[in-house]
């Protein structure tokens, strides 16, 4: 059996919930042999897939205990005082949780393991540099994106696109929308798809990904993987720039760690669709090869908590969540465990 999982992007506050939810369903998969082989995610959902990845939900639970604690606060960026520290957390938490010890977890002998963790390219159309102002539009595109879709702002005049960076990837496959993820290019990547201009200071540029450089990089930064995907089944069916990756990560069933309270699988963080209708995305609801789980209860952290005490509190109720599921038939069921 095949298990893949998609982690939804939340911030940190959903993303606290997040964590506490795949700490104990890595730790019961672990025990019981059916940890996922493919992981994939945007944003801090890309975060915790890497997390997952990494085959110990120790990680997990190594990464949200450090969060909002002062020794996080050593890397410096320039910019308003709120803005540099949640930088500087982001930028040590990935250095700090990924280590050798985890990143062998991700690099190791298993071939079969699969890391997808999606970013968003993004340039000017006139090709021009991309400086404050166009950084200040894509922060109130990612602020408006809760509001209905006539007061979301939708900056024009920008070309947009994903690109996937993946461990274990076949030279085939590879392309200028879909890159290896590597050692050299690990915590670069993760922190790309967690950006969101101006909120988190400036974005990374193509040379600081230690990939392959192509001609559509030129004036372009990468940043948040939601801008372009956050849920990759659309993506995956119908566009043909990523044709040929949905056999490579074809799997038996799938688990959705979704971050929505109404567990909407939102296509963007723009929100504009939802795929919980989309043909295959129903089907595979109905035949019962995917189970999609969100919050249960109103998420305490918000988008950009630095404060420890309520992120672990946030962490700890996802904990609890997970908990009741894991002793729930149905889901047992789903994961074909031998304990019912």
């Amino acid at each position: 059996m095949i298990f893949s999982w998609i982690l939804d992007s939340g911030g940190v506050g959903r993303g606290a919930w997040q964590g506490g939810v795949i700490y104990e369903f890595m730790r019961w998969c672990r025990e019981n042999n059916c940890l996922p082989t493919i992981t994939m995610g945007a944003s801090a959902g890309g975060y915790a897939a890497a997390d997952v990845a990494t085959g110990t939900e120790e990680t997990v639970m190594k990464g949200w205990t450090q969060w909002g604690k002062p020794d996080a606060l050593r890397y410096h960026y320039s910019g308003p005082a709120g803005i540099r520290r949640f930088r500087n957390h982001l930028h040590h938490s990935i250095r700090y949780v990924m280590q050798d010890r985890e990143l062998e977890g991700v690099f190791g002998q298993d071939r079969a393991k699969k890391l997808l963790i999606f970013t968003t390219r993004v340039r000017r159309q006139d090709l021009r540099p991309f400086g404050r102002a166009d950084r200040l539009r894509y922060f109130l595109k990612s602020a408006t994106r809760k509001l209905p879709k006539a007061l979301k702002y939708m900056p024009k005049k920008y070309s947009e696109q994903p690109v996937i960076f993946a461990t274990n990837l076949p030279e085939e496959l590879q392309s200028e929308y879909l890159r290896p993820l590597t050692r050299a290019n690990f915590h670069a990547v993760i922190e790309a798809s967690c950006l969101v201009p101006f909120a988190m200071g400036l974005p990374l540029r193509p040379e600081d990904l230690n990939s392959k450089l192509y001609d559509g990089d030129r004036s372009a930064v990468f940043l948040d993987g939601g801008y372009s995907v956050k849920m990759p089944m659309r993506l995956l069916q119908e566009d043909p720039r990523f044709k040929n990756l949905s056999p490579w990560i074809a799997a038996d069933k799938t688990i959705i760690f979704c971050c929505d309270p109404k567990g909407l699988l939102w296509e963007t963080s723009a929100r504009l669709r939802h795929l919980n209708r989309f043909p295959t995305v129903s089907d595979a609801l109905r035949s019962g090869r995917l189970l999609v789980i969100s919050p249960d209860h109103k998420v305490e952290a918000g988008f950009l908590c630095t404060d420890n005490h309520t992120t672990m509190r946030t962490f700890n109720r996802g904990r609890e969540q997970a908990r009741r599921l894991l002793a729930s038939e149905n889901i047992r069921r789903f994961l074909k465990a031998d304990l019912l």
